[in-house]
Order: structure tokens, then C-alpha cells, then sequence
């Protein structure tokens, strides 16, 4: 579990306090419901394999969605399938906290499945008589799109009454236009949201100008510019169907509607005083939806070579983005758990001492293709009444201290000040060398030291005759029984002729060492 996850598993199986936590901070009943009892009910692997199978039923709701307005869509699934799938990942504004956070993920990825499966069953039954049942199935499943996030629930009622009017099956249409206004009553009239509104007293103070200038020429920009890649496919896109003698006139009028929904849900924004990158979710799938349409009229075309460039041109561009991406957040999430075991060792370990209070480092990301990408590193402080401990408090980590065992090494034993001594040197880097440090595993309290005014010189010569400082009086961690401080390298490693280094003190030099020809050892 990591940041809010503590909160929401907090509040248990007990619909009472849900009701008090949606009358005193947030609208989302129906999210934060299922996040509490999956955190509650559920082992990790569990709700994880549960949030893998939503994350597979968005991208397919969102690729059949067009399926109803063309009987030709089954031959060309998979492609639509794996570009739909590699556009949420590339052009996600903060995959993992959207998609890889089980709170977050029932806030945005959840939602975003229920408004693609709900309009999946409009688009079926759009030719259908429905009965009863197929009417309040309309009006359930649209309350779960209306109250799924606070703008997109906007959105799906505009494009519900947009079909009403354009369509024939009137019935099961108004379902769900009753059903997604009494789910977007219920999110956005909460009031929790009132009341959480009420701490953003600066934003409140605003005009409505200051609110729309504010919006509009400063978050809305930067929020509809996070989708470029998107925006350069249905570029392409529309060029292929420029090339298409008769497009299927009505899938093209639904991508319109579903991209200018995505346009109006980042818009809804206006009325929001705070907006985090991982909010902008929700547009993201409706441009996603628009996209899957436009899919549709060029593959449902008779024009294969039009097809096949399109594919290579379209594939050759998502995967020159995908791959790095898919290869940076898979290594960070395995550092991210990883982390959260040593943390966790960290807290038991204390609390099995005694100890009511225990300081442990926090997450450090390593490399993503976009900052954003990243899991969510908030420390909520509900993981204290998680452990049972008093108070957990957080030491800054500037290197990923989880599988260091694993790095590059030198054994040395150097007795830098009074019982403080440096038992072996790592060379770490953030992957390709990127974000190079030498980490020091050290014997005593180094932090004493450095309390007392010492450094630690840390001077590194190359082979190609380039000298680099790097002094350090960072603190070190305490890492399963053993303390690393470290130093900013910024260069290869395997470039290092010579270090030297020691211990100071103004102008006093307390130690002094020379290491020639230092033979980084990988580990076995």
C-alpha cells in the first residue's frame, strides 16, 4: 500500500464512516467504497490482479465502442486494441497514480471503465427494443458514469442527451440521462466537496474572471497539451480518412463528439481550485474514445495498402515512446516494492523493540520517461494507525537504496574519523548511466561527523586525465543495519582512474586515502 491507500483502508467495512468521510470531504461514495473494501477484503495480489482486469476491460470498452455503427469492426481488433492501450500509456498524465495506485486507480481508471462500459451498452442498444430491464440496466450503469469523477460526469451527461437527440431509441437513452444526472448530483452536490472547497480559501477569494484567467490561460494550456501524442495520431488519422472515398459519415460525427467531451471535461476545471496532472485522466479516455471511432472508419475502409501504411507509420512513432516507457516504469515499480518492504522491515523492526516512533527513508523514483509516470510518494500519515505506532516520520533519499547489494563494489576498510570507517564504495546509476552517484557503506555514525562540521572529500581523477570534486556531508540512511551516505558522480564509473578521499574539517584534514585503479566488482 503507499499514500492514501492507509487512509482508505482506514475507514474499514463500515458504511457509516464512509457516509462521514462523503459529508465531510469528498463526493466520490462510489470510489471510495470500493477502495476501502478492496484494501480491506482483498491481499495485495488480489486487488492487484482485480485493477489488471479493469485496466483490460477500459481499453476493450473503449475499443468496441464503435463496434454497433460497423459490422466490420472484429477483423482489425487487435490493432486498435494494442494502439489504444499504448496511447493511454505514453500519453497518460500520471500513469502511476491513474492506473497503478489502488486508490487512485478507482478514482480515475475505475471510473474512466464504468463511462466507456456504459456507453458501450448505449451504442448496443441503440437498434434494439429494450424493455425494463435494459432501461434501469441504462439508469444504473449511467449513475456509475455520472458519479465517477467530478468533470467527466458533466461530460457524460452532455453526450447521453446529445444522443438522445440524434438517435431513435429514445427510451433506454433517457434512462441514462436520468441515471448519469443523479450520479453527477450526488458527486458534485456532496457536501464533502463543499466543505473541502472551503480550505482552498486563497482560490475562493477570486473573481469569477480571476477563476476563468486562472483556468483558461494558465492550467487549461498545459493540461490539453500533456496528449500530444494523441493529438499527432488523429492527425494521421484524419489524413488516412481524407484519402477514403466514402467514410462512414456517423462514426466520424461520434468522434467529434467524444473529442470535443474531452475539450469540455478539462474545461469543467474552471470550478475546480485545484487540478493534479492525474485529474486530467478522464479527457484522456474520451480522446481515446474519439480515436477509436476514426479507427473504425479506416480499417471498416476496402483500401488494405492505405491500411497497412498506416499501421507501420502510426506503430513505428507510438513504439519509439512505448518501449522506453514500458521498460523506466516497470524498473521503478520494482524499485517502489521493493522499497516498501525494507520501509516496512524498518517500522516492524522498531515497533517489535518497543519503539513508538521510527524514522524511515522515503520513496525515491527512479528514472521515468516522464516525471509524471511516476507512483504517488505522498506520505499519508494514516500509516501510523496502520503500524500502531505513535508517529512514523520521513528522511529524504536522494538514491534508490533498495537492492544496493546489487551494484558495483569495492571492499575497502578506511578509518575515516573517530570510529567511523567506509567498509565498501557502490557505483550507482539511475539506469544508462544516468544520475551517477558513489555510494558509501559506512561503519558508525558518519552523521556525527558531519554534525561536528567534517566533510568527506571525495576527489575522482579519469583516464582521461579530467578532475572531478565531489565532497560530501550528505546524511546517511540507516538501510537494513547498515549506513550509506553518498556522492554525485556524474560520470562513468568504469572511468575512474584514481580516488582520492578522507575526512576534513575547515582546514584540518583528518584522513586521507588513496584508491588506484578502483575495480568496481558486479555483483554475482
Amino acid at each position: 500500500m503507499q499514500s492514501d491507500d492507509y487512509a482508505y483502508y482506514s475507514l474499514g467495512l463500515s458504511l457509516d464512516a464512509q457516509l462521514v468521510h462523503y459529508m465531510g470531504w469528498s463526493g466520490r461514495i462510489v470510489t471510495n467504497t470500493i477502495s476501502s473494501y478492496l484494501l480491506n477484503l482483498l491481499p495485495h495480489t488480489g486487488y492487484e490482479i482485480l485493477n489488471s482486469a479493469v485496466f483490460v476491460l477500459l481499453i476493450y470498452f473503449v475499443c468496441i465502442m464503435p463496434a454497433p455503427l460497423d459490422v466490420k469492426w472484429s477483423g482489425r481488433k487487435i490493432f486498435t486494441l494494442l494502439l489504444i492501450f499504448s496511447l493511454y500509456w505514453i500519453a497518460n498524465p500520471a500513469l502511476g497514480e491513474t492506473s497503478f495506485w489502488i486508490v487512485g486507480s478507482t478514482n480515475y481508471l475505475w471510473t474512466s471503465m464504468f463511462v466507456a462500459g456504459y456507453f458501450v451498452y448505449l451504442f448496443r442498444a441503440l437498434d434494439k427494443n429494450s424493455g425494463l430491464t435494459g432501461s434501469l440496466t441504462s439508469g444504473v450503469l449511467g449513475f456509475f458514469a455520472g458519479c465517477s469523477n467530478e468533470n467527466t460526469s458533466v461530460v457524460v451527461v452532455l453526450i447521453t442527451i446529445f444522443m438522445v437527440v440524434a438517435e431513435k431509441n429514445k427510451r433506454i437513452l433517457l434512462w441514462g440521462v436520468v441515471g448519469s444526472i443523479i450520479g453527477a448530483a450526488v458527486l458534485i452536490f456532496s457536501p464533502g466537496n463543499k466543505s473541502r472547497s472551503n480550505s482552498f480559501s486563497e482560490w475562493k477569494s477570486l473573481s469569477l474572471w480571476e477563476k476563468f484567467d486562472l483556468h483558461f490561460y494558465d492550467r487549461f494550456p498545459n493540461i490539453m497539451s500533456s496528449y500530444w501524442q494523441v493529438y499527432l495520431v488523429i492527425i494521421i488519422s484524419l489524413l488516412a480518412v481524407s484519402m477514403i472515398s466514402n467514410p462512414n459519415k456517423k462514426q466520424l460525427l461520434y468522434g467529434t463528439v467524444f473529442f470535443v467531451g474531452a475539450i469540455l471535461a478539462n474545461a469543467a476545471f474552471v470550478a475546480s481550485p485545484y487540478v493534479p496532472d492525474r485529474a486530467a485522466n478522464g479527457a484522456l479516455v474520451l480522446l481515446l474514445m474519439s480515436l477509436s471511432f476514426i479507427l473504425s472508419v479506416i480499417f471498416g475502409a476496402d483500401t488494405a495498402r492505405l491500411k497497412m501504411l498506416y499501421a507501420a507509420l502510426v506503430s513505428s512513432f507510438v513504439l519509439v515512446y512505448f518501449v522506453p516507457s514500458y521498460y523506466f516504469f516497470s524498473d521503478a515499480v520494482n524499485s517502489m516494492w521493493a522499497q516498501s518492504k525494507i520501509k516496512e522491515a524498518l517500522i516492524l523492526e522498531a515497533k517489535s523493540k518497543g519503539l513508538k516512533q521510527v524514522e524511515v527513508p522515503s520513496y525515491y523514483s527512479t528514472r521515468l520517461l516522464k516525471p509524471s509516470d511516476g507512483l504517488s510518494t505522498f506520505d499519508n500519515s494514516a500509516i501510523d494507525l496502520y503500524y500502531g505506532m505513535e508517529k512514523i516520520s520521513y528522511k529524504s533519499s536522494r538514491f534508490d537504496f533498495a537492492g544496493i547489494e546489487l551494484l558495483p563494489k569495492i571492499d575497502v576498510d578506511l578509518l575515516v574519523d573517530d570510529n567511523v570507517s567506509i567498509k565498501s564504495i557502490y557505483a550507482y546509476d539511475d539506469g544508462l548511466g544516468k544520475n551517477s552517484k558513489l555510494l558509501f557503506e559506512v561503519a558508525g555514525n558518519i552523521n556525527n561527523s558531519f554534525a561536528g562540521g567534517a566533510a568527506l572529500y571525495v576527489h575522482v581523477f579519469l583516464k582521461d586525465g579530467i578532475y572531478v570534486n565531489r565532497d560530501t556531508a550528505a546524511e546517511a540512511l540507516v538501510i537494513q543495519g547498515a549506513n550509506f551516505t553518498f556522492s554525485e558522480l556524474g560520470v562513468d564509473y568504469s572511468d575512474i582512474q584514481r580516488i582520492e578521499l578522507g575526512m576534513y574539517r575547515g582546514k584540518e584534514t583528518i584522513s586521507s586515502f588513496v584508491i588506484n585503479d578502483p575495480a568496481f566488482t558486479p555483483a554475482d
